[in-house]
């Protein structure tokens, strides 16, 4: 097989060092098809012309990148990343310590090759590499299973329907069916609002990027920012990693959670958030910190969310970054307050405001700040946003007007990565993405509530969330002085973890994170 060997036990290194999978038939058979004797030497010749292709094919099967047809249908947005992006991105595939150890391999396979048959250890290695990881990873799993035993069963609290049961594909397949059968008929009703409380907004604060994983990965767990919020979902998933979807979802989020598929289909009139803060008496308006043309991210707002509000205009704020295709965005703390000050003109005695930022999204650059990679950068936009926000706060509170403001992320950065996902990528909607943390906050109390934040443990996604604001509808805490903020937060509406893209499904069962590739097959995902 002459190099081709060393194309296997660089295979072998990847996988023993956990960069990559490894399908071992499909391996077999290529390396049977470069080792078949052929006597005439355009045979050989072609064989080899072939071979190449085919042995980089192979190892992009063996990665854990998207499938190629996912990233041809993305090809349009990937043409409108910066340069400096692209090479940012390209950077993340390259480890440094690998690359010198696959150096030294080679150097080490020159000399050995000389005086022992290469091909053949490197058809051994193939053939046992599953077995051998299998014996290696035995005795650490049971030893890590012990030493993160009461973590693991605090993060997977559920239902009944999340305890263990058999991990086959056909038992695997069947609780997902079981989920959407169990998801389709799950509402959440918003009562007409309670006239006793007096007016006030609805404001929903949709973040790209911000995820539990992501505020540890940045040192930001504790920012003081999130403790000022009255009640915190803090096992709350998203069920998707891109924007698109998220936006749907949050603006679809008063019925179950629904199938990646179905998001692009007509939904239930009850179902559509907006739609029905609007018959409980709220105004829509929507704004935003950039002007929404990538990924068609508006079109899905309005054509799939069922978002019936003009954009209010941020283009009189300052721009705070230029974003991964060097589109401005706009400070989201004066967009906010900008369009408060808009808002107190308005004779509406209750408006409900959409908000998306995408200050967070990979790739982006702070204005006038120094030089640093959107992974350096993040814990900075961070305080940013949480400042901008915290301007908000102040200025409804400065105005004497009440509000209720749920800050809801879309997904997760990814900004540590894993070793089935670089930094940023988000194919596979892994709990390190869609985990994320909601905060509803009540603004104009004419007493704080008391022993806040309250924090939601169980297991939630949207309809948890809706809840909450559907049961203060139903009684508002305005038209209480002292009131009891638990009293609103009985008996939520519990959401197993389910979450998916287009082609890939994660899905917990007990303390296993079971995905679903875009081939149907299944295989447990490493969480760290």
């Amino acid at each position: 097989m002459g190099l081709w060997s060393y194309y296997f036990f660089s295979k072998l290194f990847l996988y023993f060092g956990q960069f990559i999978d490894l399908h071992v038939w499909p391996n077999l058979a290529f390396a049977a098809f470069l080792i078949l004797p052929l006597r005439a030497r355009w045979l050989r010749v072609l064989r080899q012309v072939a071979a190449v292709p085919l042995g980089i094919a192979l190892l992009y099967h063996d990665t854990w990148l998207p499938p190629p047809d996912r990233i041809l249908a993305q090809g349009s947005q990937l043409q409108q990343f910066s340069f400096g992006y692209l090479l940012e991105l390209l950077s993340r595939f390259i480890n440094p310590g690998a690359v010198i150890a696959l150096l030294a391999m080679l150097l080490l396979y020159q000399l050995l090759s000389r005086k022992l048959r290469m091909a053949t250890f490197a058809i051994l290695g193939i053939a046992l590499a599953p077995v051998i990881q299998h014996l290696a990873n035995e005795e650490p799993a049971a030893e890590s299973a012990v030493a993160a035993g009461p973590a693991v069963a605090t993060a997977a609290a559920a239902p009944a329907a999340q305890a263990e049961v058999s991990l086959t594909p056909d038992t695997l397949n069947a609780e997902i069916a079981s989920f959407y059968l169990q998801e389709a008929p799950r509402r959440v009703a918003f009562p007409h609002v309670d006239e006793h409380g007096g007016a006030y907004d609805v404001i929903y604060l949709h973040i790209c990027s911000l995820a539990w994983d992501d505020l540890a990965a940045a040192d930001q767990r504790a920012n003081p920012f999130l403790s000022r919020f009255d009640v915190i979902l803090s096992n709350f998933n998203s069920a998707a990693s891109y924007s698109g979807p998220a936006a749907i979802r949050v603006l679809r989020s008063n019925c179950g959670q629904p199938k990646h598929a179905d998001l692009y289909s007509a939904a239930a009139p009850e179902c559509y958030l907006y739609n029905q803060l609007q018959q409980a008496g709220f105004e829509p308006e929507a704004a935003m910190n950039h002007d929404g043309h990538f990924g068609d991210f508006i079109k899905d707002v309005r054509d799939h969310g069922g978002y019936p509000a003009a954009l209010f205009d941020n283009r009189q704020a300052p721009v705070g970054m230029h974003a991964f295709d060097d589109s401005p965005i706009y400070d989201d703390g004066a967009v906010l307050t900008q369009w408060w000050q808009h808002r107190l003109t308005e004779a509406a005695p209750r408006v409900a405001l959409y908000y998306n930022t995408i200050s967070l999204h990979d790739g982006n650059h702070i204005v006038g700040g120094r030089s640093v990679s959107a992974k350096e950068s993040y814990h900075q936009r961070v305080e940013n946003l949480f400042a901008g926000f915290q301007k908000l706060f102040d200025a409804i509170q400065a105005s004497g007007r009440k509000a209720v403001v749920i800050m809801v992320p879309e997904h997760g950065a990814n900004l540590r990565g894993d070793r089935m996902q670089i930094s940023g990528l988000r194919e596979i909607p892994t709990p390190a993405i869609t985990l994320i943390p909601v905060g509803i906050k009540l603004i104009g109390l004419s007493a704080p509530a008391k022993d806040t934040p309250q924090t939601i443990t169980a297991p939630s996604s949207f309809l948890a969330m809706n809840q909450i604001l559907a049961n203060m509808m139903a009684d508002s805490p305005y038209a209480h002085p002292q009131f009891n903020l638990a009293d609103y937060l009985k008996d939520l509406p519990q959401t197993r973890y389910e979450a998916e893209n287009e082609g890939t499904i994660m899905l917990r069962q007990g303390s296993h994170y079971m995905m679903r590739s875009p081939d149907g097959s299944w295989s447990e995902y490493p969480v760290q």
